[in-house]
């Protein structure tokens, strides 16, 4: 198979799509796949996909508007160059320009691999998405039914493929952990630390989290929250918790390269989105062994399951979402058990190898489907 991942994500810029296709991109040349990767010159995306394997081929095109001739002619002659059976798209730019260019060749067919509801209701979206893609992959059902919902992506078409995470061995155990993650934030040794990862944006919810942290705090008063992620809503956040006066209770971590330290050395983890299509955090949390609190809103949901790892709230509900913590940090047992029921399901549905698998094996099938 050879497959082409398409994304023009700007230069400066490497998310959450990006990371996938790095783990799939990897997998599939080591599986015997011809894999390339196109995006922007010098961006993030292609000196980081150039990192991970020197088998992935670099693609660097020169990306302007969503019709812009030229651009889809370069793309053209991408996909005969390297012969691509298939290429994945991410943002609606990308159907249009791979899309078109893939109609044009006729022989390459156009995977839209999406991670947040896109769609948009005007005659273009309408009208030339459906014409341009011939397959969707979503990481959870609540996202798939929203894109249904658009009425132009047909419901055959939408494939479920929920993400995975790697396993990673620190050589820490959880006690030593526990001990280098309160010396290297300087908090007590005795400090129970609620773990939160994610953009400062208004749809992670971090502020329903700081509004429940005083009902928190006076029932736990050895409570810190720390904070994994930057964003444009930091410097609020933290001018609302000093009004509060609450500086002792968060730690801004920053944006980490590697969180382990922190998930593993953490007691619970804290969750409170009002928008979330899927929740990366979440796995790697309940993989550390985290209890979960979190909003029973979008793909969460599905992530925690039928278990006992998680208590679910009312998205940007502050009194339930206080009254949970406050509930889960109460019975210490009650969090042993929640925090082993996180890593059997994530053991059982959310590994790497798990998703990277099924990946291959639709990718596979996609490219011998009949065109629609």
């Amino acid at each position: 198979m050879n497959i082409l991942f398409f994304d023009s994500i700007d230069k400066d810029i490497f998310g959450g799509l990006e990371n996938w296709i790095g783990m799939v991109a990897a997998h599939l040349v080591r599986k015997g796949h011809q894999v390339a990767v196109a995006g922007r010159p010098g961006s993030q995306y292609l000196r980081r996909m150039a990192a991970i394997d020197d088998r992935i081929k670099i693609l660097p095109v020169n990306i302007s508007g969503d019709f812009n001739p030229i651009t889809i002619a370069g793309i053209k002659r991408l996909l005969n160059d390297h012969d691509i059976d298939v290429v994945t798209v991410n943002f609606n730019k990308d159907i249009r320009l791979a899309g078109l260019a893939a109609r044009w060749r006729g022989k390459t067919r156009v995977l839209w691999r999406v991670g947040m509801n896109i769609t948009k209701n005007n005659f273009v979206h309408r009208n030339l998405t459906p014409r341009l893609i011939d397959g969707v992959i979503t990481p959870s059902r609540s996202l798939k039914n929203q894109l249904i919902e658009s009425g132009y992506i047909m419901p055959d078409m939408v494939h479920v493929i929920p993400n995975g995470t790697k396993l990673k061995d620190s050589g820490l155990s959880i006690e030593d952990a526990r001990h280098r993650l309160r010396e290297k934030y300087n908090l007590p040794p005795q400090s129970t630390i609620a773990v939160n990862s994610g953009r400062f944006v208004n749809h992670k919810g971090h502020a329903f989290l700081i509004e429940a942290a005083p009902t928190i705090v006076a029932k736990h008063p050895d409570i810190v929250f720390l904070f994994l992620g930057d964003g444009y809503l930091q410097k609020k956040h933290q001018q609302r918790i000093s009004k509060l006066n609450l500086e002792k209770q968060f730690v801004f971590a920053g944006m980490l390269d590697d969180l382990q330290l922190e998930l593993m050395g953490s007691d619970l983890m804290v969750h409170p989105s009002i928008i979330e299509p899927f929740g990366i955090s979440l796995i790697e949390g309940m993989q550390a062994g985290l209890p979960i609190i979190a909003s029973a809103v979008g793909g969460i949901p599905e992530v925690v399951g039928k278990t006992e790892c998680a208590v679910l709230v009312d998205p940007g509900n502050v009194d339930q979402l206080a009254t949970a913590v406050n509930s889960v940090l109460d019975s210490p047992g009650r969090m042993r058990q929640m925090g082993q029921a996180a890593q059997k399901r994530w053991r059982e549905e959310f590994t790497i190898d798990i998703m990277l698998g099924r990946v291959e094996q639709y990718l596979t099938q996609f490219m011998y489907a009949e065109n629609r």
